[in-house]
């Protein structure tokens, strides 16, 4: 009975020590699948926004169609599963303080990014698409391009701004 009960206590130890390697290497994983998509997002918010502004400085229509087809084409791939990628192992890794409501600094990065997001979804990409339709439609830069460019152009600083904080937030996180 003795020889049993030790092996199997041997084995219970055994086990959760694996269990905690392989808990500490889906993390260090996620993390960095975190990280990476934490670039991809942040790296496409800032350049979709240079790109696009340095194509309008030119005034040249053949460019700044050139620029808002490839504005939304990254920030379909590149901000939009970006931004799900960094939700979806933000959540994950959120789980090792508590979920999202265990720290404020978590709470505050959720709402930051929501906030882009909602900026993005539902001014951004429309106007962008908008855009598009009278790039297509004329030859010349029109008067309404330059009305939407200017409201896509602050809209878009708040919406790069916001998620910003968010790098402060993580780095010095109270845990």
């Amino acid at each position: 009975g003795t020889c049993a009960g030790h092996a199997r206590r041997r084995n219970v130890k055994r086990n959760k020590r694996q269990v905690t390697r392989l808990a500490r290497a889906m993390s260090a994983n996620l993390k960095i699948i975190h990280l990476v998509c934490a670039c991809l997002f942040l790296g496409n918010i800032i350049v979709s926004g240079i790109w696009a502004v340095l194509a309008e400085r030119t005034r040249n229509h053949t460019v700044v169609q050139f620029s808002n087809r490839v504005v939304l084409i990254t920030d379909l791939i590149f901000t939009f599963f970006g931004s799900i990628g960094v939700v979806w192992t933000g959540f994950g890794l959120s789980q090792n303080y508590g979920g999202y409501q265990g720290h404020l600094w978590i709470q505050w990065s959720y709402s930051l990014l929501a906030l882009s997001g909602l900026i993005w979804l539902f001014v951004l990409v429309p106007i962008q698409l908008k855009q598009r339709s009278l790039l297509r439609q004329s030859d010349t830069l029109t008067p309404a391009y330059w009305r939407l460019s200017r409201i896509w152009q602050i809209a878009g600083g708040v919406a790069t701004l916001l998620p910003l904080p968010i790098v402060y937030l993580m780095v010095t996180k109270s845990v």
